[in-house]
């Protein structure tokens, strides 16, 4: 990936709010679910209930793809990421706590609390890319770069004990 893509990698994330994540159930039907994210860098964070049907499905398989969009006039070019990642539940305090920071930062709102209790009640997930569809139609209409991040952090059969 060179520097111009990660740039815009990386606007593209910091003017979207919302992500379209894709698991597989149980049945072996995809998934799609609309989250609230945040990012750090090119890894992504999500929340949800400890008992959500995305959680179940990562934890039997942490392959997921995902979208980002921001939003955009109907006269402008679309510019958006769509992308396959591994998907892992966040357990580390630090990490969770960089987080909440990272949501406080992100969605602002008065009275919120603290850091530390921001995702009180909520799991969080990383998506890690390990690859990169780049979409800038202000280059050229249908105009996508394929950028190969590697496997950032996958295990060998997808598949996280770990989660609930």
């Amino acid at each position: 990936m060179d520097l111009e893509q990660r740039e815009l990698i990386l606007s593209i994330l910091s003017r979207a709010d919302t992500l379209t994540v894709a698991t597989v159930r149980e049945d072996g039907w995809p998934q799609a679910t609309v989250v609230s994210f945040v990012n750090d860098d090119l890894d992504l964070y999500f929340g949800t209930t400890f008992h959500s049907q995305k959680l179940e499905n990562i934890a039997r398989d942490s392959r997921v793809s995902a979208t980002v969009t921001p939003e955009h006039e109907t006269s402008k070019p679309i510019q958006a990421i769509s992308l396959a990642a591994v998907a892992q539940r966040v357990t580390d305090p630090g990490e969770l706590l960089n987080v909440a920071g990272l949501v406080l930062k992100k969605f602002p709102r008065p009275g919120r609390p603290a850091p530390a209790a921001v995702l009180e009640g909520v799991a969080v997930v990383r998506l890690r890319p390990t690859i990169v569809s780049l979409l800038d139609y202000s280059r050229t209409f249908g105009q996508t770069d394929l950028i190969e991040l590697g496997d950032r952090q996958a295990p060998s059969d997808h598949r996280d004990e770990r989660l609930p």
